[in-house]
């Protein structure tokens, strides 16, 4: 299994490898680093949790046909190199737990918005939390980014509760009871995110929980911080860039600038396929262009968002904002 330290034999403590779970060891088989960092995650999620193509391409921002010839390559690799799935020893568990923390990020990404479960999958979420809880307990791996990946799924989980309606759709954050938020689940959160700061390097991991931190403090929508949101997502862009990250930075312009600002941000993002075949795309330039008075442009956006594929959740938050609209 593992090497134990002369300071874990003294103090009768078992290795970190011991000390995990079957899930998160089976993770760590998988991130082997004769593979590089995409296809540990998509093998990963495919051995360890079952994720089909479809889901894992979502996760990527790519086509279930990349995604496939990635898995098919990847075990060729593991194939031809005769790699031995054997557990890392304790001094090589830091290079392999980037990895982990992506592969669990994108567990509670597909969990937070699954279209399989309609929209929650809160067996996901709570997984992932789970994860990053054993993980940060553990000397060699509670590191910054850990700590900071679990600040996020914290201050997410604590609004699971208020995220859907009841009929069915998906609360956005204005719309939420913040009273019903999880005081305990943001407490934590906020404890994590102290962790966090103790590094030097800053990931995406915290300038996620940063922003999640902001809507975290704020007694309101109307009184969110929005320009220190925008500032979050300046670095964010830096470190992760992603047409998902400009989008929702768009948004957050138009909060501090205006929605004719936001608009033009969007206008302004390259990946234009992308975000005609992304709901919430669509759906942030409807509410822009609601927000001005251009009702009919905002329909058209709408229409066009519903046609794609969605969650039942998401669907049903698109009808509700399009009968909204078209009622005023």
């Amino acid at each position: 299994m593992s090497v134990r330290s002369e300071k874990d034999l003294e103090r009768g403590a078992p290795p970190v490898t011991e000390a995990l779970d079957d899930e998160l060891c089976l993770m760590f088989l998988c991130c082997h680093p004769v593979l590089p960092r995409g296809a540990q995650i998509a093998l990963t999620l495919r051995v360890a949790y079952g994720f089909t193509t479809a889901q894992i391409a979502r996760g990527f921002l790519s086509g279930e046909r990349t995604i496939s010839q990635r898995i098919v390559r990847a075990k060729e690799r593991l194939r031809s190199e005769r790699v031995r799935f054997e557990l890392p020893t304790e001094d090589e568990l830091p290079s392999r737990l980037e990895a982990i923390l992506d592969v669990i990020y994108q567990l509670f990404t597909e969990g937070h918005a699954s279209r399989e479960s309609g929209g929650l999958d809160r067996a996901l979420c709570e997984e992932s939390l789970r994860l990053t809880r054993l993980l940060t307990a553990q000397p060699r791996t509670s590191t910054p980014s850990a700590h900071a990946l679990r600040a996020l799924i914290c201050f997410h989980q604590a609004r699971a509760a208020t995220r859907v309606a009841e009929d069915g759709s998906l609360l956005l954050l204005q719309e939420q009871a913040r009273g019903r938020w999880d005081e305990a689940l943001l407490a934590e959160g906020f404890e994590q995110l102290d962790c966090a700061a103790r590094g030097e390097l800053a990931t995406r991991f915290h300038f996620e929980a940063g922003i999640a931190a902001c809507h975290a403090a704020a007694t309101s929508f109307a009184t969110t911080d929005w320009i220190r949101i925008l500032e979050l997502y300046d670095g964010l862009r830096d470190v992760a860039p992603s047409p998902i990250i400009e989008i929702n930075r768009a948004f957050a312009l138009a909060m501090c600038q205006g929605a004719r600002a936001g608009i033009d941000e969007l206008d302004a993002i390259p990946e234009r396929e992308l975000i005609e075949r992304y709901p919430y795309g669509l759906a942030t330039y409807a509410e822009l262009h609601a927000s001005l008075g251009e009702t009919e442009v905002a329909l058209g956006y709408l229409d066009r968002a519903l046609l794609l594929q969605s969650s039942r959740a998401e669907h049903a938050l698109l009808v509700r904002k399009r009968a909204a609209l078209a009622s005023r």
